[in-house]
Order: structure tokens, then sequence, then C-alpha cells
């Protein structure tokens, strides 16, 4: 697995592909409403387990990401104070 940089724009555009796909679920499902279709089947296990991953993925991330802003924030406040003892 290769770890690629992120810009927020970047994450933007991962975010937005992720809500296309669950926005054509939502239609499928609005769709099945419309036409009374209470059994529409589907081959669903792949999507699961890409679920569970996904949802994994982003709880790392997320983690991830806290851990580099306590590093920011602690890097900010150390600068913020060697500026202060040199005045």
């Amino acid at each position: 697995m290769t770890l690629q940089p992120y810009n927020p724009d970047k994450l933007d555009q991962l975010a937005l592909r992720l809500l296309d796909q669950a926005a054509a679920i939502r239609e499928m499902a609005n769709v099945c409403r419309e036409h009374q279709i209470g059994d529409f089947a589907l081959h669903d296990k792949k999507a699961s387990e890409w679920c569970d991953l996904l949802e994994r993925w982003t709880s790392k991330a997320r983690t991830e990401l806290q851990m580099k802003v306590i590093d920011v924030r602690a890097t900010q406040r150390a600068e913020a104070v060697a500026r202060r003892q040199e005045q």
C-alpha cells in the first residue's frame, strides 16, 4: 500500500466520489419505491466488505490526522515560546 499526499481539495474529490455512489444507491432506492419494487436482489457481499474496510480506513485516517494536528499545535506552541524567550 502506497501513502499518497492529500490536500484538502483531494480529500474533497474523494468525498464527492463517495457521495456520488451513495446518491446513485439512494436513487435506486427511490426508483424501487416509485415502482413498488420490494425485492430487488443484489450481490452485496463485496460491497459490504468494501464498506467495512472503508469504515476502518476512514477511522484510522481520522486518528492519524488528529495526531498530525496535535503535532502541528505542539510545534506552533514551542515556536511561540521560543519567540517570547528571544524577546
